[in-house]
Parts: structure tokens; C-alpha cells; sequence
């Protein structure tokens, strides 16, 4: 028996005999780093719809009231709960990994956490693999510089409060370890506090937490079958649907898409999230305008910029932004109205003869005139053929950013492979389901609108002159399409 599957023992006892964890005896931990999936637990008899798989106290987590820390450092309670619930977590979970070591009561299980070696959030990338992700925006969401400054906060904690020969020497490298295996495992865990008798009258604290053996799931937004829960004393794992002899028990992280999963959790779901998402730059909105219309840049940074900042358009919005950075384009080809919205705007402005000549006045005029009457197409469900065509070119152009064929490629884990392959094969998989998100959502417009010409828009703007500021304001809701 290899080292692995020793420690995968040893915290299997350590669960039953010391954490008291109650263990359905119809699921067991198997090893599965032959796909890549490492420690995960599947079924052994026909689970059913409902039935507990396995129940922790509360005591048996890590956060900042269990920690050994409170009991070596009386008073240092208080000091955690206001450095915060991250920090707070990081504190003590290096005082039992790194000071406490083998002595920790947490030891069998901090023994299956992974190892610096065996994390794959974008955190522990180089450069080189990072730059397998472009063009994905996942790559301004790393939040290494925060990272440095939240080292830097833990430091400062450490040494104003009398743990230097605790933890004064703890380095980057260690701290990233624990940082980044909380971002992955740890939950929020909501405890309730209070006299009352009748569980909904208690009030609930929320403690990040490690939670030992409800981490040894693996997660899969399609595969889902069972729920962490809570209550008074414990967190129950319930199954959610009857779950067969032989399956493998997943949980799930949350609704998030395969480059936040990776950014995360470090991994990818092969086949991707079912909450994928791609996203189309404003860049590419702009490029695509100027393509059709050949619409001067001036003017149209102008229109954005009034677009972000004139108060009376806003109240057509209900103070919503409709001007991105980036618009999210989603697996189920659901995209944002606040996106059609701006679509049908900025196209029916680049379509009006002449407007960049207007003087200042006139040019605003036009702009909160136009606002209001595009606001009123796209509430009663109807855009202009200029706003599917520019739309569909800017999928096109966001797409041809990413490598070529990038939806069609196939990929497999092995657990020989080297860890650059590993990540070069995550990157294409994230890359594959942006791609994926992007294609779906190409034709959402045309699909889910009415096409009107965009003549009878123009003529509808352009056939009197109205004071827009006398207009009783159209406002649309954020939802989704």
C-alpha cells in the first residue's frame, strides 16, 4: 500500500474514532488519481433520495472558535474575529499545519489536504502556462497583488500579537499553500446561536471553515447528488436524488463557470460547467461598429462616455450600467437586456447621417431621444436588423481571438501526465468552453427578438424634433434574455 492510500486510512479511522463523524456504511473514499480526480467517495449500495451519507459536529471543523490557537492564546479570539473571516481561517490553520504539526488534532486530515506540488490554481501558474489561457479575461482575475497585501496583513497580525515564534517565520510559499487550499476547500458554514428552542428563531453566524471529509467530495455542476446542510450541532450530507451502487458522490462549489473553477478550485470539468460563460469586449462591440457604419471614434467614445455618466439617461436605465467592460454570454445563450439594450443604442446612433457634425447641444439632444426610443423597442421585444448584424460580428471577432477550432478539440487526463501538460490541458478545456458559451450565444438576438429595418426606427427618431428632458422616462429591468 502506497503513502497515499495510507494517509487516505489512517484519516478514515480518524474520522469515525476521534472526529465522531457518523459514516453511512453504504459509501467509502476510493482512489481515483488515475483521472485525475484523486480521493473522491462513491457508493457501495443504492443510495437513497434524502438519506444522510455522513453528519460532522460542529467541533470537528477548523475555523476560528475550534482552533488550538484560542486555548495556547486566551485572548486572541476577539483579535480573529476582526482581522476576519479569511485571515481569521489562514491564522489558525497555520498555527495547527505549520506550528502544531502532528500534534494538531486535525492531523490525519491535514495530511490528505494537498501539497503545494498537487494545487493547480492559477495562483501557482507561471507565466508560460498562464499564457496558454489567452485570451480569457480569467487572466485579470488572479489576484496575485492581493494576495501579497493579505501576506502582508497576516504578517503584521502575527507580529503584534505575540505569535512570532509560533508563526514568524511563516513564508510566501507556505502561506499561498494554506491560502489557496481554504479558496478550494472550506466552506461557509452557517451555526446558529441563541436560547430558543425553535431552530427559525435562532440567529446564524457564518464561520469559514474546513470541513473534513465533506472536501473528499469531488464537485461537478452536472453530476450533482448530494447537499451540505445544516443545523444546532452538526452539517449533514444529504443526498439529493437516489444515487446508485458504484457512483461517485459529487457535491457542488457554486454556480460558476469552468475558468472560475480553475481560477478557484483548480480544476475543470471535462466536459465543462453548465454555467459556462464567454465574454465579448467592449472592444469588440466598438470594432465591429466601426466596421458596419465606419462611425468616427471620437464620437462614439463620446456616446460611451455620456452613456456611463449623464444622470437623466441613467433614469432610463434605473441606474443600471449598460456600457461593460465586458458582457458575459452564457452556455444556455442567455444574455444580458442591459446588453441588447446598449447594442441597439450605439448602432442606432451610428447610423444617424451626420451626427458626429452636431454641435454639443444637439448631439446630446439626439443621444437622450434616441435612448429613450430604443429603451421602448427592446422593452416590447422588437431590434433593429443593425443590432443582430453588429452583435453577430462582434461574437465573430471575439471568437477569432481565440486559437483556431478552439470549440471542436478534445482532450483526456492521465495521471502520468507532467504537470505542465496537465495545466496546458486545462487551459484548452477552459478556452474550448468559453469558445462554447460564445457560439451559443451568436444568434441569441435574432432568435429571441422581433427584426425590425432599421429604417423604421430612424424614421420613427429622425421625423420630429422632441425635447427628451420633457419626456416622461422609460425604464427596463435587469434580467436576463
Amino acid at each position: 500500500m502506497d503513502q497515499f492510500n495510507k494517509d487516505t486510512d489512517e484519516f478514515s479511522n480518524w474520522l469515525l474514532n476521534s472526529a465522531n463523524v457518523k459514516v453511512s456504511s453504504k459509501i467509502t473514499i476510493v482512489d481515483l488519481r488515475n483521472s485525475n480526480e484523486g480521493r473522491a467517495v462513491v457508493t457501495n449500495e443504492q443510495i437513497a433520495k434524502d438519506e444522510i451519507l455522513f453528519e460532522i459536529p460542529f467541533e470537528s471543523l477548523i475555523n476560528i472558535e475550534t482552533s488550538q490557537i484560542n486555548k495556547d492564546y486566551p485572548d486572541i479570539q476577539d483579535k480573529l474575529n476582526k482581522l476576519g473571516q479569511w485571515n481569521g481561517l489562514i491564522v489558525c490553520l497555520l498555527y495547527e499545519w505549520e506550528w502544531l504539526h502532528e500534534k494538531s488534532k486535525w492531523w490525519p486530515y491535514m495530511k490528505v489536504l494537498p501539497t503545494s506540488g498537487t494545487l493547480n490554481g492559477l495562483m501557482y501558474w507561471n507565466d508560460d502556462q498562464l499564457k496558454k489561457l489567452e485570451p480569457s479575461l480569467v487572466l485579470e482575475r488572479i489576484g496575485k497583488e492581493g494576495a501579497k497585501q493579505m501576506y502582508e496583513t497576516i504578517m503584521k497580525f502575527v507580529r503584534d500579537n505575540g505569535l512570532d515564534k509560533s508563526l514568524g517565520n511563516t513564508s510566501w510559499e507556505n502561506f499561498l499553500r494554506v491560502a489557496s487550499t481554504i479558496m478550494s476547500y472550506s466552506f461557509d458554514v452557517e451555526k446558529p446561536e441563541g436560547e430558543g428552542h425553535d431552530d427559525d428563531e435562532l440567529e446564524t453566524v457564518s464561520l469559514k471553515s474546513m470541513v473534513p471529509f465533506a472536501d473528499t467530495l469531488n464537485a461537478d455542476t452536472h453530476k450533482c447528488n448530494a447537499h451540505l446542510e445544516y443545523d444546532r450541532d452538526s452539517l449533514k450530507m444529504r443526498a439529493i436524488k437516489s444515487i446508485a451502487k458504484d457512483e461517485q458522490v459529487y457535491n457542488i462549489y457554486g454556480e460558476h463557470p469552468n475558468s472560475e473553477i480553475l481560477r478557484r478550485y483548480g480544476y475543470v470539468e471535462m466536459e465543462g460547467s453548465a454555467f459556462d460563460f464567454g465574454e465579448v469586449i467592449l472592444r469588440n462591440i466598438k470594432n465591429s461598429l466601426q466596421s458596419k457604419y465606419t462611425v468616427d471614434e471620437e464620437y462614439l467614445d463620446w456616446a460611451l462616455t455620456e452613456l456611463k455618466n449623464d444622470e437623466m439617461i441613467e433614469t432610463f436605465f434605473e441606474d443600471e450600467e449598460i456600457v461593460l467592460d465586458s458582457y458575459d454570454c452564457y452556455i444556455s445563450g442567455e444574455i444580458l437586456t442591459e446588453l441588447v439594450l446598449f447594442l441597439q443604442i450605439i448602432t442606432t446612433l451610428s447610423s444617424i447621417p451626420n451626427v458626429k457634425d452636431q454641435n454639443e447641444v444637439d448631439r446630446l439632444v439626439t443621444l437622450k431621444r434616441v435612448t429613450k426610443k430604443c429603451v421602448q423597442l427592446v422593452e416590447s421585444g422588437v431590434v433593429t436588423q443593425g443590432c443582430s448584424d453588429v452583435w453577430k460580428l462582434s461574437v465573430k471577432n471575439r471568437l477569432k481571438e481565440y486559437p483556431e477550432d478552439c470549440i471542436n478539440i478534445t482532450m483526456s487526463f492521465d495521471d502520468n501526465d507532467s504537470t505542465d501538460k496537465i495545466r496546458e490541458s486545462m487551459a484548452k478545456i477552459v478556452l474550448r468552453s468559453e469558445c462554447r458559451a460564445l457560439d451559443k450565444c451568436m444568434e441569441s438576438i435574432s432568435q429571441q427578438y422581433k427584426i425590425i429595418n432599421d429604417e423604421k426606427l430612424l424614421n420613427n427618431i429622425l421625423k420630429r424634433k422632441s425635447n427628451p428632458d420633457s419626456d416622461e422616462s422609460s425604464k427596463t429591468k435587469k434580467q436576463k434574455i
